[in-house]
């Protein structure tokens, strides 16, 4: 419907267009709501090429002899029998008796014509050029579709990472080191130079995601626009790290005033996982803070209470977030890898971001 409120031939074609009526009954319902009906065709007007040329004009009434004895004679008498001669006509007569018939025909509105313009469907139809193909005639509506209070599906969800690096990303941030079964040379020789005493044979680390991963979701009206993303990262996590190595908790504020497992209406004590699982935040930290919500919404030193303990339990801190990671604290980014919902994040800066993290407490 337009902004001004009222109905045109546009709303109906896009009406049409949405639900693909399959027969032209269901179309003139669908007009019929939008108050685009046709009207009932009147009966011809008057000067109509179809009505009888007897009701096309009024008969004149017949002169009356009385008149025309005290009128003056401008010519010689006419015989009895003989027919009038014809009168020349007034000068603008014509072009009135033209704009009188205009005047009298009915404006036609617009709902009354035909639709008379193409309505080609955008998203391929299912069956509709097989079923062409296989001599059928158009596809049948989908019933749930034209039930009333039926809900069509939104928009796709498009991620907020390339998809060639979604996973990259996603294995930066729950990755941890190990060693391999692979010597490190480099290290080996500059003991060796050093003439440090050798108690065991120094081996390259690598990345993996053996130790899994705890997944902390927030739930809090903050979030809210972010719940695709949400879904989108919990399932992201569990294919990269391994689901049954994954722990999955929800929470409100912070997850120091508790954690949601699997009943949302059981709510437990937040506890840490085992030294070196990383830990995983999906949260804008307290960022927005939405109207009429201060008490649920956390602050920034009850969210820095929080990351301390877990840095304490000998666990790295990723947050996930749909803010820059320059919108936060100092104090917050030396501790804590964020990365951005951001389409131009590169493999590069999550890597440098939950390595720079690994260190540090590593370096602890």
């Amino acid at each position: 419907m337009s902004a001004r409120g009222e109905v045109f031939l546009g709303d109906l074609a896009r009406a049409v267009a949405g639900l693909r009526p399959a027969d032209a009954e269901t179309m003139a319902a669908m007009a019929r709501l939008l108050h685009l009906e046709p009207a009932p065709s009147p009966g011809p007007a008057y000067g109509d090429p179809a009505r009888p040329p007897s009701a096309a004009r009024p008969s004149a009434p017949a002169p009356s002899p009385m008149a025309d004895e005290g009128r003056p004679s401008s010519g010689p008498e006419e015989p009895a029998g003989a027919a009038p001669a014809a009168r020349p006509a007034r000068r603008g007569q014509g072009e009135d008796d033209a704009r009188a018939r205009r005047g009298r025909e009915r404006v036609r509105r617009l709902g009354d014509r035909p639709v008379d313009l193409s309505l080609t469907s955008l998203d391929p139809i299912p069956g509709g050029v097989e079923g062409r193909a296989a001599g059928g005639g158009s596809p049948a509506p989908d019933p749930e579709l034209l039930r009333r209070g039926a809900v069509t599906t939104g928009l796709r969800h498009e991620p907020p990472w390339k998809r060639d690096w979604e996973r990259g990303v996603v294995f930066a941030a729950v990755a941890t080191t190990a060693e391999s079964t692979v010597y490190d040379q480099p290290a080996l020789i500059r003991k060796v130079a050093r003439q440090e005493v050798l108690l065991s044979i120094p081996r390259r680390r690598r990345l993996t995601t053996r130790r899994g991963a705890q997944l902390l979701l927030d739930h809090g009206k903050a979030m809210v626009p972010f719940q695709d993303d949400r879904d989108w990262l919990c399932e992201l996590v569990g294919s990269v790290a391994g689901r049954d190595r994954v722990e999955v908790l929800r929470f409100r504020g912070t997850p120091d005033r508790g954690v949601v497992r699997d009943d949302p209406r059981v709510r437990e004590p937040y506890r840490p996982p085992a030294p070196g699982t990383p830990v995983v935040l999906f949260s804008d930290l307290g960022r927005m803070r939405p109207p009429f919500a201060s008490g649920a919404v956390a602050g920034p030193a009850e969210w820095r209470t929080f990351v301390d303990s877990v840095l304490h339990a000998g666990c790295p801190v990723v947050c996930v977030t749909p803010y820059r990671p320059l919108d936060y604290s100092p104090a917050l980014r030396r501790v804590i890898a964020f990365i951005p919902l951001d389409h131009g994040i590169s493999l590069r800066h999550a890597h440098e971001a939950t390595s720079r993290v690994r260190r540090a407490l590593e370096g602890a």
